[in-house]
């Protein structure tokens, strides 16, 4: 029987929910909200309709995978705690998952069958000139780590050849464009919950799981709170 998976998306502005039995996709919800981070609110209504929608029961997964960052510190938080709080009382397997990585198989589905011919840079905001990045093959295999990256220092991966082209990924690739010529905006600013099927049903078929009880985003930077702007005296 092929496996049952819940995919979670919060890395995001993009909230996303699916559910996979092998590499069929049963249903996907999810919403993107441009000027801010919703996931406290929308997420479990979504997963409320999933499961209603399609008549799964939490106890039938055979996996729950995650989104895992990098990305927005609260969206990788709700969702770690949500996916936390849906494998604990059944002891179901959690999978974690690189953002970027799926923002490959998005760039792969958009090119179809000539995206064995590519090259991926999958870039994620991280605020002001930085990115997350990492650099994928038309298959979708790394070519190297996530990792943050200033734009002012360096435009793209040293490793890539100025006049190779190289297919963007990503709400951080507009602010690259102008360092580096070669570089083709797919327009495609996050990945949804189905881009980590594969992802998802490679790890659960090699046993590459993540232990729910200290299980913590891959965040990649350290968290910084910003300045509030409500006018308070300076203490």
């Amino acid at each position: 029987m092929p496996a049952r998976i819940l995919l979670l998306e919060t890395a995001s502005r993009r909230c996303d929910v699916a559910l996979i039995e092998g590499h069929r996709l049963v249903y996907e919800l999810g919403s993107v909200d441009t000027k801010g981070f919703q996931h406290a609110e929308v997420l479990h209504v979504y997963l409320q309709q999933l499961l209603n929608e399609t008549g799964c029961a939490i106890s039938s997964l055979d996996a729950v995978a995650i989104s895992a960052g990098p990305g927005s510190y609260t969206g990788l938080r709700i969702g770690a705690a949500s996916a936390k709080g849906l494998v604990a009382p059944y002891d179901i397997p959690l999978i974690a998952y690189s953002s970027l990585h799926a923002l490959a198989y998005a760039g792969m589905e958009v090119l179809g069958d000539s995206a064995h011919r590519a090259t991926f840079w999958a870039a994620m905001d991280a605020r002001r000139m930085e990115v997350y990045s990492a650099l994928f093959d038309g298959e979708a295999k790394r070519l190297s780590p996530d990792a943050p990256q200033l734009l002012e220092d360096e435009p793209v991966l040293s490793s890539v050849p100025r006049d190779m082209l190289v297919y963007g990924v990503g709400d951080g690739v507009a602010k690259a464009l102008s360092g580096f010529p070669g570089l083709q905006d797919l327009e495609i600013p996050y990945a949804s919950a189905r881009h980590g099927a594969m992802l998802a049903l490679d790890s659960l078929s090699v046993g590459q799981l993540v232990d729910a009880s200290t299980f913590s985003p891959n965040y990649l930077k350290a968290f910084r709170a910003g300045v509030p702007k409500l006018g308070l005296p300076k203490l």
